[in-house]
């Protein structure tokens, strides 16, 4: 595979370049009062000779405008004049004006429109990318309307060197996505999971999105927490024109739609994505009093009574997926000429899934002799979806110099999950086993910030400032999870319930976990231009600092239903063949002859945590003829806090670091359309607050045990970046690099050696290394032929390859002490093409990605690594817009439907051959086929 992509890579170098194809402006000037157009007016572009006068209609078009940024001036007798700045021409497009003029009825003045500066076109993206001064990947919302990606996590499949995790979490160059740093616009995001650091990407629509950036090299202005990517996620703001949209989408997935589907009783309030039923009661027992009680104390059978007999599993129909959104934007004139603006959206959507799973477990391999199962089951799983999103940004523009920005991001979702699973346990279930788990996961997420940019000497100087706040609320009520065996005694065999002597995750388990996340920041950044050899490339100097902190309060309770060995056996033996929806009604928790409830909280389910970051930075650009310098130092106080407590007391963390992150990028331009780019930087990577916590959560799922390391340190990377730039054309670029990062103490996720389960924790390696070539290329086809068709298509492409080690030791018990670092994939492929026909306002895309294999969970001497295969995906995408008001899209999402494949290394020779080697976890989620459905008024 690596030589086939090596061969790709040779190939696209060769790609050529065109000659640019020019734009245009048009539209039409009309009287703001009376609506009347106005024949004469004379529009023209500042600096240049290139100017019009209006036609019979009052329409104007400047033809042939080479695609670049420009101040619009329309005027005429008796009426204001306006300037319009910012103006984006785009190569074989058309930029539309509407003007409305103003009499002048006293001094001929003019006013000034500063045009909201296009950021979300593809000729813009590829432009921020061009002149920033980092290593940057990004996506324009022009790519993300020409495909079915429902949201941020399904386009981030779309950008150079990403991959997408579990269809919500991205890696940045491979690297696990433990190792990004997430913004939303300009404020930190939080980590929406409570079992590791990441963001779930999937909490945001892609109908909220402008443009998605990844910054992966280091600079002194952004935070130095990463090793991946500062990955950087925009949201609308402005509209350049006023509009109303509704929409509704449906989806048909195969194996899952009109099937049938089964889950307990739900809540009231599901379909809106929270519970309102699941909880304990309120007067339930609290966990001091259920220790205290004694095995025959009445509070134990009392407290059963109490719980909700939710186990009845009811069947019903898949229905299809369906979505439906409504948006709006909006300027309005306020407080003397100044200008408010909105972009708000809201969307509701329901999703089904199906399918089925092989979930295997073995016993430790011994080498050279064959691997022997010790479990083997098949899960049917079910799942039900329902998300609710609101986003609402507003912009105050006071003047052309200063502007303040609001923006909220809220989203909730619920997911109802039922698993009933069947097979055997080859040591404790040999002739069957059957299991259920029915668990509801409610999220609420919120992020906010308000900024402020403000302009001064003529735009030399400027002062940005931001404050961030962002809130999660994330709860799994009432998880309850049972085992049952299949047991031939009597006439007719039957299963029969597991009945626990002990508190256990596993049988008769009812789990309850809450968590609140708090976290707010602020920043201020300065930036003085001072006036270089060359007008547009002044020296600049930057400044700013940045205060972070966050906070977390877990707090999880587990409750297990047992027969004590002091009651009746013959009632148990009948209560542990009942139905699972009656073995656990309220008549059956009684003393003496019934079940009881025995408190399985431990010590360590419960923490608070919190990190206080103190971050400020000094930093410049320097040009010198054709070089670019850029650079500065940075640093990062930390203050990391959790407490907690086990068996033995309390447990602790109190991590305090100073870390100095000095960082140097240089360009050197050979012309304009071609540059070289090189950079060094030092970030870091802190643990997270469920690393940190010694907590254990069992997974149903992965049949494994999920625990904390209160000891795990900060990792520390250098970073060497390499990068050839070429820009053929507005909105295309070629560009080829290379990468090295050097970790000390990376933070990976390990096993434990533990006895009759799996479990996994968090560890550090001594070191790690991971160096590796990237490739991208966009290119139209219109820039080198005028064939129908032909010069309608474009493509993306990008590839990477990356090698990776870390050294685990010299005393580690291993035949070898260096392996592949954890979660780091060898290769990826992205790969799109599109058609668009701008006159019959027809497009489609096709798209293909595929991710190397790395490892899952790293293993030890007895355990060996557990990898992730690699899944080839291809989404298709046609769509249809009817006179520029409604749009249809038809789409096929993971059209090959592959496998998803988790193998252990049987063998322990560091590769998976699945001829030799054992599978953990397979499953097939099924092909998606999607509509929709957009109006837009404006």
């Amino acid at each position: 595979m690596k030589k086939q992509l090596l061969i790709i890579l040779i190939t696209l170098i060769s790609i050529g370049h065109a000659v640019a194809q020019s734009g245009s402006i048009r539209g039409v000037v009309k009287d703001s009062a009376t609506g009347e157009t106005i024949i004469g007016a004379n529009v023209r572009i500042e600096n240049t000779s290139i100017g019009v006068a209006t036609g019979l209609d009052g329409d104007f078009e400047l033809p042939r405008v080479e695609p670049g940024t420009y101040t619009l001036i329309v005027s005429f007798i008796s009426y204001k004049t306006l300037r319009f700045e910012d103006v984006q021409v785009i190569s074989e497009k058309a930029t539309v004006f509407d003007v409305s003029l103003e009499e002048d009825f006293g001094d001929l003045g003019e006013v000034v429109v500063v045009a909201t500066r296009e950021t979300g076109s593809s000729v813009a993206v590829v432009s921020e990318i061009r002149k920033s001064l980092q290593v940057v990947s990004g996506i324009s919302s022009d790519q993300i309307r020409l495909s079915q990606d429902g949201n941020a996590a399904q386009v981030m499949k779309r950008v150079a060197g990403v991959s997408i995790v579990d269809n919500k979490f991205v890696r940045v160059r491979g690297i696990d996505d433990r190792y990004n740093v997430v913004m939303i616009n300009n404020a930190l995001a939080p980590s929406t999971q409570i079992d590791k650091r990441t963001f779930s990407f999937d909490l945001i629509p892609s109908e909220s999105l402008d443009r998605m950036l990844i910054y992966k090299s280091p600079s002194p202005e952004v935070p130095g927490d990463f090793a991946g990517g500062m990955v950087k996620v925009f949201t609308k703001n402005t509209p350049d024109e006023e509009f109303i949209t509704f929409g509704m989408g449906a989806g048909y997935r195969q194996n899952t739609t009109l099937m049938g589907y089964k889950q307990t009783r739900g809540s009231r309030t599901d379909w809106l994505g929270f519970d309102t039923s699941r909880d304990l009661p309120a007067n339930f027992p609290t966990t001091d009093q259920l220790f205290n009680a004694s095995g025959a104390s009445p509070l134990r059978a009392e407290a059963g009574q109490m719980l909700d007999n939710n186990y009845g599993v009811e069947t019903s129909t898949a229905l299809p997926d369906f979505s439906f959104g409504f948006g709006f934007g909006k300027n309005w004139r306020v407080l003397g000429g100044k200008r408010l603006s909105t972009v708000t959206s809201l969307s509701y959507g329901q999703s089904f899934q199906y399918f089925q799973a092989e979930r295997n477990r073995y016993f430790f391999p011994v080498p050279g002799q064959p691997t022997e199962k010790r479990d083997e089951y098949f899960d049917d799983f079910f799942n039900k979806t329902n998300e609710v999103g609101l986003m609402s940004n507003w912009m105050l523009r006071l003047n052309p110099d200063n502007k303040i920005e609001f923006r909220n991001l809220f989203n909730q979702t619920g997911l109802n999950e039922t698993v009933l699973r069947e097979g055997r346990d080859f040591v404790q279930r040999t002739e069957g086993a059957r299991d259920y788990a029915f668990r509801y996961e409610s999220k609420l997420i919120y992020t906010g910030q308000i900024e402020g940019t403000h302009l001064f000497n003529q735009e030399k100087s400027k002062l940005n400032w931001v404050l961030g706040g962002n809130y999660m609320y994330h709860e799994e009520p009432d998880f309850r999870r049972l085992r049952s065996y299949y047991s031939q005694e009597g006439s007719e065999g039957q299963y029969v319930i597991i009945d626990p002597p002990a508190s256990s995750p596993q049988d008769l388990g009812r789990y309850y976990g809450y968590l609140k996340d708090f976290g707010i920041s602020q920043g201020l950044n300065y930036e003085r231009k001072f006036q270089g050899a060359e007008k547009d490339r002044p020296r600049i100097l930057r400044a700013g600092y940045l205060v972070d902190y966050k906070a977390r309060n877990f707090d999880a309770r587990y409750i297990t239903t047992y027969y004590p060995g002091f009651h009746d056996p013959l009632i148990k033996e009948d209560l542990i063949r009942l139905p699972i929806d009656q073995a656990f009604a309220p008549e059956n928790y009684r003393n003496g002859d019934g079940w009881l409830i025995q408190e399985g909280t431990r010590r360590t389910d419960n923490y608070d945590a919190s990190t206080f970051i103190s971050a400020g930075y000094i930093g410049g650009v320097y040009p010198v003829r054709e070089f670019n310098f850029s650079g500065g130092l940075r640093t990062e106080y930390s203050i990391q806090q959790l407490d907690s407590q086990n068996d033995l007391g309390p447990v602790g963390v109190n991590n305090t670091e100073l870390a100095l992150l000095p960082s140097l990028n240089i360009d050197y331009n050979f012309n304009k359309k071609s540059l070289i780019r090189a950079g060094y930087g030092k970030t870091l990577n802190r643990p997270e607050f469920r690393e940190f916590a010694p907590f254990l959560y069992y997974s149903f799922e992965y049949l494994a045990g999920f625990f904390g390391n209160p000891n795990l340190q900060m990792a520390r990377v250098d970073n060497v970046d390499l990068r050839y730039e070429f820009y053929p054309n507005e909105g295309e670029t070629f560009s080829i690099g290379a990468f090295y990062k050097f970790f000390d103490k990376p933070i990976e996720t390990v096993q434990q050696n533990v006895t009759e389960q799996l479990q996994f924790t968090y560890a550090n390696a001594v070191d790690a290394t991971v160096y590796g070539l990237e490739i991208e290329a966009r290119k139209a086809l219109s820039t080198v032929t005028s064939t129908p068709f032909i010069k309608d298509l474009s493509f993306n492409v990008n590839a990477s390859l990356i090698w990776s080690e870390v050294f685990l030791g010299s005393n580690v018990s291993f035949q070898d002490s260096r392996r592949a670092l954890q979660g780091q994939s060898p290769y990826m492929v992205n790969a799109a093409m599109y058609y668009i026909n701008d006159v019959s306002d027809f497009q489609a895309s096709v798209a293909y990605n595929v991710t190397g294999p790395r490892i899952f969970v790293a293993g030890n001497a007895n355990n060996p690594e557990i990898y992730e295969l690699p899944r080839h995906t291809i989404d298709l995408t046609i769509s249809k817009t009817f006179r520029d008001r409604t749009t249809f899209k038809f789409g096929v999402q993971d059209l090959l439907n592959f496998q998803y494949r988790f193998y252990q290394d049987s063998n322990f020779d560091r590769k998976i051959d699945t001829s030799i080697d054992d599978p953990m976890y397979l499953w097939r989620r099924g092909t998606l086929f999607s509509g929709s459905l957009t109006y837009r008024i404006k």
